[in-house]
């Protein structure tokens, strides 16, 4: 992992902490301030946990579990009665799993699911600073001209936008339910194939589901560094992703017996895994084939998992 994005996904942690300690406070303020008797009670709990003191309802006892389920049962009842969640005074914790610290297991520990979650999301928000405003609410097909396409004059851009538009969003809805897990969206430049691919994130986090961005020319950087020095990045978040959006696929440097059988690899290990993969390029099948082998392009192109758009007509950015 890239350790200044690891380290800022850290810090994310800790707020979290502070604010739900906070909140923890405030709620005890606000109990012992009316109930006394609950006060008393958690400092008789708290003096138990540190040894200080022993359970004025089990004299003698020397079983510590037995006296701090006791404490526990009349502090839920006293808040049960005063009107009170029963575990209004429990910890706070965003996530249970982890109790916010981003880590779980013992002896060793690895990063929590929560963790991988945020990772991911701030990582795609690095990609790509600009890219948390493309969303499929603010697709605006009045940028696409109301003219008939050259290949397909039956339709005018406009209409056949709006057409991979709602394909794209209902994949972003269904997935990862259904057949499809992969879509390839290729055409030439300017014609939004890469505002679908951020909508299809956006909307993959607004349901709360992971989705990694980035560029092929990103990747494969990450993917050479970890070829020739193997730890210095860990490539393994492209690889579990739940779902990978590469992004300019043919615009990355072409190495000799790395490239392809790196991103194939890639690929590969991702279908055995049942997760999906949103790729654009600019290329044509035909120079796809070319470029990455049939052996590549076969599970690309693979039309009973994979949803294939074209894209066809004006760069919108030449057109006033």
């Amino acid at each position: 992992m890239d350790k200044q994005l690891y380290d800022a996904v850290m810090d994310t942690y800790r707020i979290r902490q502070e604010k739900n300690r906070r909140v923890e406070e405030s709620r005890k303020a606000e109990v012992f301030a009316a109930h006394p008797d609950v006060e008393e009670l958690c400092i008789k709990r708290h003096g138990m946990i540190l040894g200080a003191v022993r359970s004025v309802f089990h004299e003698g006892s020397t079983d510590p579990e037995a006296i701090m389920k006791e404490y526990n049962e009349k502090i839920r009842k006293l808040l049960a009665a005063y009107g009170y969640p029963e575990d209004y005074l429990a910890p706070v914790y965003t996530c249970p799993l982890c109790e916010d610290r981003g880590l779980v297991g013992e002896p060793i520990r690895t990063e929590c699911e929560c963790f991988r979650k945020t990772y991911m999301r701030m990582a795609s928000e690095k990609s790509d600073t600009g890219a948390s405003a493309h969303t499929f609410e603010r697709f605006d097909l009045h940028r696409f001209p109301d003219e008939p396409l050259r290949e397909h004059p039956a339709v005018t851009q406009r209409s056949y936008m709006a057409l991979l538009k709602d394909k794209c969003e209902h994949f972003a809805d269904q997935y990862p339910h259904g057949e499809i897990k992969n879509v390839l969206l290729h055409g030439g430049s300017g014609l939004g194939k890469t505002y679908l691919v951020h909508c299809i994130m956006n909307r993959q986090h607004q349901l709360g589901r992971e989705a990694l961005y980035v560029t092929a020319y990103q990747l494969l950087n990450d993917l050479r560094s970890e070829y020739f020095r193997p730890g210095s990045v860990d490539a393994s978040v492209y690889e579990e992703a739940q779902l990978l959006l590469i992004d300019d696929l043919g615009m990355e440097p072409l190495f000799e017996n790395i490239t392809v059988e790196s991103i194939f690899n890639l690929l590969n290990q991702r279908t055995m895994k049942g997760l999906g993969t949103v790729i654009s390029t600019n290329l044509s099948r035909v120079e796809l084939q070319k470029r990455y082998t049939e052996r590549f392009t076969s599970r690309l192109l693979d039309a009973r998992t994979s949803l294939l758009l074209a894209f066809y007509g004006q760069d919108i950015r030449l057109v006033k």
